[in-house]
């Protein structure tokens, strides 16, 4: 299993790259871009959620409690004063922080349900729904935030897969598979539970028309083929050289 400071490094370095690439295309702006290569980030160490009383799970639901907080004091902030709003933001955070914290992980077990492509596709459609409604996105937007944290998340899976192989010796170890699946198999009602969760998440996520036109048209790629070599080299290339 690749350790924290990996999964980071290369989630950092697959997001950033990119965002950029997003960046140049004109799909997004600057401050899209970081938030994008951040979201990416956040899903290059979101698999590792369930491991007990270590830096990622901790970081992380402090995180999610954050966003709590947050939420909740958007949702009141015309109704109650600001001492109020400390006191429902601060309850929020504790509540997420700590006891549902401690009942995730009662219930999970590394390299489980948290490990497969079907919670990569629920976390990404949880990303959709918080900056549409949150942030109040646009749909496009919210959907390119949706995939990077998929795109995140997936790298992490990889990158526990190929730490499963030991070049040196030519062996495959024990724990090569259980990264990288669709869905968990070995718990017949958990993934029956993720399947139907990832279900109704979807159906409240914002229309994907546009993200879907934007991603499979012509004129994205042709502008991505324009951008991504510098001048001299696509004239080289068109040369036939």
């Amino acid at each position: 299993m690749a350790n924290f400071n990996t999964h980071v490094s290369y989630a950092a370095i697959a997001s950033g790259l990119g965002s950029v690439l997003f960046l140049q295309v004109g799909l997004i702006t600057q401050n899209e871009a970081l938030a994008l290569a951040l979201v990416g980030t956040i899903g290059g160490i979101l698999p590792d959620v369930d491991l007990r009383r270590s830096y990622p799970s901790q970081l992380l639901f402090a995180l999610f409690g954050l966003i709590a907080a947050f939420s909740a004091v958007f949702v009141y902030e015309n109704k109650l004063t600001v001492l109020e709003l400390w006191v429902v933001g601060t309850v929020s955070f504790l509540i997420v922080r700590f006891p549902i914290s401690m009942l995730f992980h009662r219930f999970t077990r590394h390299r489980g349900a948290m490990h497969s492509v079907l919670v990569a596709l629920l976390c990404a459609f949880l990303t959709v729904i918080l900056v549409h409604k949150l942030f109040n996105q646009a749909p496009l937007v919210a959907w390119f935030f949706g995939l990077f944290m998929f795109f995140g998340f997936l790298v992490h899976l990889l990158l526990d897969e190929l730490y499963s192989v030991d070049f040196n010796n030519r062996r495959i170890k024990r724990s090569f598979g259980t990264a990288f699946k669709l869905v968990d198999t070995k718990s017949p009602i958990e993934a029956l539970a993720v399947i139907s969760l990832t279900l109704v998440v979807w159906y409240f996520t914002p229309s994907a028309w546009e993200f879907w036109d934007t991603l499979t048209s012509g004129e994205t790629y042709h502008i991505v083929a324009g951008r991504i070599f510098p001048e001299y080299l696509s004239s080289l290339f068109s040369k036939g050289l």
